[in-house]
């Protein structure tokens, strides 16, 4: 079953519900926990005085997660107030459960603070399906194409990075180095995320890689870090890291949001391997992608 891209508009006197289509882009769309933005609902109801959503978690979304916009509307026939709701989710759900729906229940006086009685259009998507048990779930091949198009990015990031830093270096082929790079952004921004490779998660190389640049298919290590990174181009501070390496700088992370982590708090961290840098004695230095975290 495929995402809708429509707006499913609900206008209703608190005990009756009416509906009428609107088109969003779907690019602004929070389609899954780890992303954020306008929520994608898998059911929406209004009951007396509260709003009723589910929405797709994977264990830890609360109403704190969420922020609701509310927009005062008028109209010319009536006197009642008209209000029209937007529920964007603030923070990503990061927990490791498995994909399920949760109920977020809204009332209309004490959390959104408005008069009663009173008109709403609330203006997110609602995902439709001809049952309720064949609700759509972020099917593997989703989270496929979510992680290739996160690695693709993790990798066009560190390739700015690197060409930015040759253009400060004094390297004596610094110009055949970004001219390099600058192919080799252009062949990534070109890419579609289908065709960015994945390694094996069954069956993890046996030596380090030799070669320097872009790494396809990138590979998997786990690393303990003493303090979390608060941002891309961050060294990560891993246990156990010695002057020879190896050096992790981060280049992307899951959900795009590095509030996730607590700063004085340990973690054990999943990377991908995106790009290995030209460093010298040969010492391993990475850009890398944060795929998943767990606090230790």
């Amino acid at each position: 079953m495929k995402w809708l891209g429509v707006g499913l508009m609900i206008l209703g006197m608190l005990f009756g519900v009416a509906s009428s289509g609107e088109t969003g882009n779907p690019g602004q769309y929070a389609r899954t926990p780890e992303e954020t933005g306008i929520l994608v609902l898998r059911g929406l109801r209004i009951e007396g005085g509260t709003v009723h959503l589910t929405v797709a978690t994977r264990g830890c979304t609360t109403k704190e997660d969420v922020v609701v916009q509310v927009v005062e509307k008028e109209l010319e026939s009536d006197c009642t107030p008209y209000y029209e709701l937007t529920f964007l989710r603030e923070t990503p759900d990061t927990c490791e459960g498995e994909l399920r729906e949760e109920s977020l229940v809204y009332d209309l006086e004490d959390d959104l603070h408005l008069e009663l009685p009173c008109m709403l259009s609330v203006t997110n998507p609602v995902v439709c399906s001809p049952a309720k048990d064949e609700f759509p779930e972020e099917t593997p091949r989703e989270e496929d194409l979510t992680l290739r198009e996160d690695l693709r990015d993790a990798a066009i990031w560190a390739v700015k990075a690197e060409i930015q830093r040759y253009q400060e270096s004094e390297h004596p082929d610094k110009d055949a180095k970004i001219s390099a790079l600058r192919e080799t952004l252009a062949r990534l921004q070109n890419m579609p995320p289908e065709d960015y490779p994945l390694p094996s998660e069954e069956q993890p190389p046996e030596k380090p890689p030799t070669n320097f640049g872009v790494l396809l298919p990138p590979e998997i290590r786990e690393v303990d870090v003493v303090s979390p990174p608060q941002r891309p181009g961050d060294l990560l501070e891993v246990v156990g890291m010695t002057r020879s390496g190896p050096f992790y700088h981060v280049a992307g992370i899951r959900g795009r949001d590095f509030s996730v982590f607590a700063p004085s708090s340990q973690y054990r961290l999943k990377l991908y391997l995106v790009y290995r840098r030209e460093y010298f004695l040969g010492i391993p230095n990475y850009y890398v992608y944060i795929a998943s975290w767990e606090e230790r």
